[in-house]
């Protein structure tokens, strides 16, 4: 009987137990995460709240890395991140392509992408030194530039910013991978353009700074010579708009510059690659 009785007993606080969790989740109008945080996304719907997750905005954002060849060219562009970026790369002036751009199993080995120019070359298939002059002015450069995540569709209208309001510094590795290469100041440029082209036609805001590279190996820029740089977002100069507009309306663009005016050292004929890995915002 004792036993028969407690077993009620027992029966009798699980029922009310279960009655007073069941209160309590009324009281909290659904399930869900809530750290503590600023923007809310409540989703569901109906008068009873829903679930959802509360999360708190973060100034942590990757913008590319692991680089992909196209099967053949594709919106101009013959690569992309894994984000979904397209890759440019080009040169002018006094540079030319100086016959080596990173094939894909370069990049699945070494998870950079690599364009190499040349001072005076005639570009492929010889890369032969064809002129004197020394590249040296603003007119004389070669660059990397890289598209905002997801906007690779044949069928877009538009390239869509990244958001980087919560974020204060860009983190890119880059280096130039040639050990005799004289080019070593990259200049970062962080560009608002909504046009699919990204030929000014949608620029609100372009702001550079000028990275001097660092040493790599014994004293000098190395082979695979790539440093991460963390370039706080106030030492970036803007010729159009501001930083202020680049942190409220987003970046559709990160490019990597050699000009000649800043590399006064590079002689005729010589090589030199700009190396671009995972580019990211931080805090």
């Amino acid at each position: 009987m004792r036993t028969d009785r407690l077993a009620r007993i027992q029966a009798r606080g699980r029922a009310a137990a279960l009655v007073l969790l069941g209160a309590t989740l009324a009281a909290c109008s659904g399930g869900g995460v809530t750290p503590s945080a600023t923007v809310s996304n409540t989703g569901g719907g109906g008068s009873g709240g829903g679930g959802g997750t509360t999360v708190t905005p973060t100034g942590y954002t990757l913008f590319a890395s692991n680089y992909v060849a196209y099967q053949s060219q594709t919106n101009g562009a013959y690569l992309h991140s894994v984000q979904n970026g397209d890759l440019y790369a080009g040169a002018g002036g006094n540079y030319n392509y100086g016959c080596y751009s990173s094939p894909q199993s370069d990049m699945d080995k070494t998870q950079f992408y690599a364009f190499q120019a040349q001072a005076d070359g005639g570009g492929a298939p010889n890369c032969a030194t064809t002129g004197s002059v020394p590249p040296n002015t603003s007119g004389d450069y070669f660059y990397v530039s890289i598209k905002a995540p997801g906007t690779n569709s044949p069928s877009a209208t538009a390239v869509t910013p990244l958001d980087i309001s919560q974020s204060n510094a860009l983190l890119i590795q880059m280096g130039n991978t040639v050990p005799k290469g004289n080019a070593n100041v990259f200049t970062v440029v962080l560009a608002n353009d909504t046009s699919v082209a990204q030929n000014g036609s949608g620029l609100t805001a372009s702001c550079s700074y000028d990275q001097t590279l660092g040493a790599v190996g014994a004293g000098s820029t190395s082979a695979l010579g790539l440093l991460n740089y963390v370039i706080p977002l106030s030492k970036f100069t803007c010729t159009t708009g501001s930083m202020a507009t680049l942190q409220a309306t987003g970046v559709t663009s990160v490019a990597v510059k050699v000009t000649g005016d800043k590399n006064p050292n590079v002689a005729v004929g010589e090589f030199d690659t700009i190396a671009v890995g995972y580019v990211g915002f931080t805090i």
